[in-house]
């Protein structure tokens, strides 16, 4: 057998080492749980078991081998329900005797073993034990999903918002007030961890999932679970994250840690105010694009697409893809490369490199013309 030499020697102790310090997943401290909630019951079960196999074997030899009523019969001496003297040889001296010990060792046995699978069954919480594994166990199958991190009223808004749209979430928060709301509002998929923990984005998919949206309450914790998220996940484009700031100085201090947009709640609302005063005749206009950038409007949809380096789309024209007879939506406009929006598209308008598609439509037929452009920009 050829000898590992000593570099390769090194490399096999220093991935040995890094799987041994690998930290658990919760599915796996959970589980780890459940083992240790259910090894209570090995010693009461056993004891059990050991009392119904010495009762059958000896009312089987007091009644000649008759094992149903050897069994019955023991089933009600041990659990003191005494229907009287069913197995045959039971009535005798010999049985009777052999009826009292049973009845003495067997009742302590029942009775603990009851009490003790009542202890862990109902204060070891078992049953919602085996209810958040299987449910973390549905989390590692889901893939383009959502993570939340923080629930409050925003989440609240959001994830009705996602449910619309029928996107999977994953909502992660610790606080015991959180909780109570998750449970109100019937999130189907909730990780009851602080967000900023590796363990807890691992848990909820964050290698599978296509959104995290950081809305603590502090500052201080959106920056830790945009931190962690980014080192979980450092491409921009696979994974992208939404936070809230106070300020456009912390909304730029967010995205530059890693967060892809960073909204200042109080500057949108004074924003969307002054598009209704720009629009007094009824503010039409303003709350239909509103409506439509914000998902709230059934009918249309907006999406932006951008073209990127390999794209077999760079340097054709529009009328060459044709989305409009194809698919049945818009290009409305060409953000370029060089940060200039170009709305008089036609035809003949060329899409470069690095541009993104601004695209317009009933949602079933944007969704159509993405899942054409997902095929096209690989």
């Amino acid at each position: 057998m050829p000898r590992l030499s000593s570099s390769r020697l090194r490399a096999l102790r220093r991935r040995l080492r890094l799987k041994k310090r690998r930290e658990k997943t919760l599915l796996e401290v959970y589980q780890t749980k459940l083992v240790e909630s259910l090894r209570e019951l090995r010693i009461p079960l056993l004891l059990l078991h050991f009392s119904l196999s010495v009762g059958t074997l000896g009312y089987m030899f007091l009644s000649g081998g008759n094992f149903i009523d050897s069994l019955y019969m023991t089933v009600i001496t041990i659990g003191t329900i005494g229907f009287g003297e069913i197995a045959e040889g039971s009535e005798t001296p010999q049985g009777r005797i052999f009826t009292t010990f049973l009845s003495l060792m067997g009742i302590g046995v029942f009775t603990t073993s009851v009490t003790v699978v009542i202890r862990v069954f109902l204060v070891g919480d078992v049953v919602n034990l085996i209810r958040y594994i299987r449910m973390l166990s549905q989390i590692e199958k889901l893939k383009d999903h959502a993570i939340v991190c923080g629930y409050n009223k925003t989440s609240a808004w959001l994830v009705e918002a996602l449910r619309k749209r029928k996107i999977d979430f994953v909502v992660v928060d610790a606080r015991e007030g959180a909780l109570k709301y998750v449970q109100l509002h019937n999130i189907k998929y909730f990780v009851s961890e602080e967000p900023y923990k590796k363990t807890a984005l691992l848990s909820a998919g964050i290698k599978r999932a296509k959104y995290l949206v950081a809305n603590m309450e502090q500052e201080a914790e959106n920056i830790a679970v945009i931190v962690t998220a980014r080192l979980l996940e450092p491409d921009r484009e696979k994974l992208y994250i939404y936070s809230t700031a106070p300020t456009d100085g912390s909304a730029q201090k967010l995205e530059e840690l890693g967060a892809n947009k960073v909204i200042v709640p109080d500057k949108l609302i004074a924003n969307r105010i002054f598009s209704y005063m720009l629009h007094e005749a009824g503010g039409f206009v303003s709350d239909l694009f509103d409506r439509i950038a914000y998902g709230e409007e059934a009918e249309l949809e907006i999406v932006e697409i951008k073209v990127s380096e390999r794209s077999a789309l760079a340097g054709k024209k529009l009328k060459d893809i044709d989305l409009r007879r194809v698919y049945g939506v818009t290009v409305i406009g060409i953000r370029r490369s060089d940060g200039s929006l170009e709305l008089t598209v036609s035809g003949d308008t060329q899409i470069e490199e690095g541009d993104v598609l601004l695209l317009l439509g009933r949602p079933v037929n944007v969704k159509k013309a993405m899942n054409f452009y997902r095929e096209v920009l690989t």
